[in-house]
């Protein structure tokens, strides 16, 4: 066989390669192709480098977890039977939107029981429901009715076993009532810390 019909070059040791016409090339143009592809840019990375804007859309994301603060809620009804149904299902839906750290099922029952206290002796008129967190998330729950709260209003927050204000008072630890700023009937306040507190319903109720 001739050196000519050979692909491997005995004398030389070069390879040739087979070009794209069928014709081989010779071993300066295999050397100069096999260079090429060695030089040729990488494909496109998998990942990349964030972008310089990131860091400010993170911090975005960040701030919208905090919750605002201060904060207040504050809802009306004519009193009626099943407003303190009403006020409880608000309260939870509320306190829970604003990421209030404290004990929020105490919170709930708290703001049922002093608007179930208005239904039962009040009457006529509307309640009021506020629920406001400040700068320290302390929570302040206010209810307001009608009724002027000169009439024995601090005997029954001392209250008797088994009372709505009784039950109150166990689930908190500062009640107090004020005039209403609307110069007629009352508001009933009552201030809750933040943080977990680990403290039980009454026996009988539940939150």
């Amino acid at each position: 066989m001739s050196a000519r019909g050979r692909m491997p070059n005995e004398q030389s040791g070069a390879t040739h390669a087979v070009n794209d016409t069928g014709t081989e090339d010779s071993p300066v143009t295999a050397q100069m192709l096999s260079v090429s592809l060695a030089m040729a840019p990488a494909g496109p990375r998998t990942a990349e480098a964030p972008a310089l804007d990131s860091e400010p859309d993170r911090c975005r994301e960040l701030e919208q977890l905090v919750p605002v603060r201060p904060q207040m809620w504050t809802r009306s009804w004519p009193i009626e039977a099943c407003v303190p149904r009403l006020a409880r299902l608000h309260a939870r839906t509320r306190l829970s939107i604003m990421s209030w750290s404290g004990n929020q099922n105490n919170a709930v029952q708290i703001t049922t029981e002093l608007v179930q206290n208005a239904v039962d002796h009040v009457g006529a008129g509307n309640v009021e429901v506020t629920l406001s967190v400040d700068e320290d998330d302390v929570l302040l729950i206010g209810v307001s009715d009608p009724r002027a709260g000169h009439c024995g209003l601090d005997e029954a927050l001392a209250g008797r076993h088994g009372t709505g204000l009784w039950i109150v008072r166990q689930l908190s630890g500062e009640v107090g009532w004020s005039p209403a700023e609307s110069g007629s009937g009352k508001t009933i306040r009552v201030r809750l810390q933040p943080g977990e507190v680990e403290t039980t319903a009454p026996s009988g109720q539940t939150p």
